[in-house]
């Protein structure tokens, strides 16, 4: 696990301003993460290629006397103190619930539960498509398991993590996120196969730079679309298995099971434009590995185009301002390749640019964006970095 011990003066200072002079503080950044493609397939047991990028969610923390828990955040402006003498208030929500609930999952069944001081920073995002959340449970998770002594591995710790995205946050996500943020290594993008969990590594094209466009519109993945269309998709798998398929997830169907699904759908042609999007994305995941390994800048550039199409019109989970920023991405000088990123609804494109064409890029595409939705779009150059727990080689 990565442990930063080496605190800046202002880091310091400020930990100290909120909590006093004490015991050095210990520090976990936890990356966020962009996922190059593969988008709604995570949940479906399918394959993803994200990469962690140099954006942060910064957790201080040092052990306390006592057993009470004090967190402080940044981007909130607030502190939350509970003990573990008493359940989790059922009426706690937002960032507090979720950050206590870490915190008791981590410590779940242990006798290891002493008082902790944390302070969580970031320069990450919110909300924008590049996993904040998970990052923020990340950092704290790893400073709660380094100050309690407890070891994870990176799997048992992902699942942890994700466990409690799903009870805490009310987010049924994949366990995408949690193994690039955990998992990932500088300057290459990450392979997963999220039903066997195997993970490779996935060079980047030196000559490639990576950049990320906010179109400024916000989402709420546990409010929004997004628990529709994890519940279309396991109906999709029921109507399979009851016309006979033993199918288990979306991982299973292919091309040609489409036919299947729309007479068995009947008029649920919702359904089968769901299915196509899943099957089809994960093909391009695979083709997306291939065409970096060689660099090819066409061939990525279709694969982008027609993933966002897909999501577009078969998953329907993009917004016209996500469309516009990847209209006028693909329309600048220097762009190789353009798609959204994220759960949809708003938030993030992410975009393959020629290195030396990179600043020109930015700035015709914004200003196109700005004459398309009369946005202020704002972009976000990254490159691929190690995670908290980086492994080498394929690891399963």
């Amino acid at each position: 696990m990565k442990r930063h011990i080496d605190i800046s003066a202002v880091t310091r200072n400020r930990f100290e301003e909120i909590f006093g002079k004490g015991k050095i503080p210990v520090r976990v950044s936890a990356p966020g993460r962009v996922n190059l493609i593969g988008e709604h397939t995570d949940y479906n047991d399918g394959l993803v290629l994200p990469v962690a990028v140099n954006r942060y969610v910064h957790v201080t923390g040092r052990i306390r006397q006592g057993s009470s828990i004090e967190i402080h955040s940044t981007a909130f402006g607030e502190l939350h103190r509970f003990s573990f003498e008493s359940e989790i208030n059922p009426s706690l929500s937002g960032w507090k619930r979720f950050a206590e609930g870490v915190i008791r999952t981590i410590l779940k069944n242990t006798n290891k539960q002493v008082g902790m001081e944390l302070l969580v920073e970031n320069d990450l995002p919110v909300g924008g498509g590049l996993s904040s959340s998970a990052a923020f449970a990340a950092g704290l998770g790893s400073v709660t398991a380094m100050l309690n002594r407890i070891e994870l591995s990176p799997f048992e710790f992902a699942r942890t993590l994700q466990n409690t995205e799903h009870v805490y946050a009310g987010v049924e996500c994949g366990i995408m996120d949690q193994l690039s943020i955990l998992l990932s290594r500088m300057g290459n993008a990450l392979l997963i196969d999220c039903r066997t969990l195997q993970i490779d590594y996935i060079p980047l094209p030196a000559d490639w730079s990576l950049i990320v466009l906010d179109t400024g519109v916000r989402h709420d993945l546990a409010f929004s679309e997004y628990s529709e269309r994890r519940l279309q998709c396991t109906k999709i798998v029921e109507l399979f298995r009851q016309a006979g398929k033993g199918f288990t997830s979306l991982r299973d169907v292919t091309a040609c099971d489409l036919d299947q699904l729309e007479k068995v759908a009947g008029s649920s042609g919702v359904l089968l434009r769901r299915c196509r999007h899943v099957v089809s994305e994960n093909h391009r995941v695979t083709k997306t590995v291939s065409a970096l390994k060689t660099s090819d800048r066409k061939r990525i550039g279709h694969i982008f185009h027609d993933s966002h199409q897909s999501l577009k019109n078969d998953f329907e989970v993009t917004c016209p301002e996500l469309d516009s920023m990847v209209e006028a991405a693909c329309h600048a000088p220097g762009c190789i390749a353009a798609r959204m990123t994220g759960g949809g609804f708003g938030g993030c494109t992410v975009n393959f640019v020629t290195a030396d064409m990179t600043e020109k890029f930015i700035n015709e595409t914004l200003s196109d964006y700005r004459k398309r939705t009369g946005r202020n779009g704002t972009s976000l150059q990254v490159s691929g970095i190690d995670g908290i727990m980086p492994c080498e080689g394929k690891h399963q």
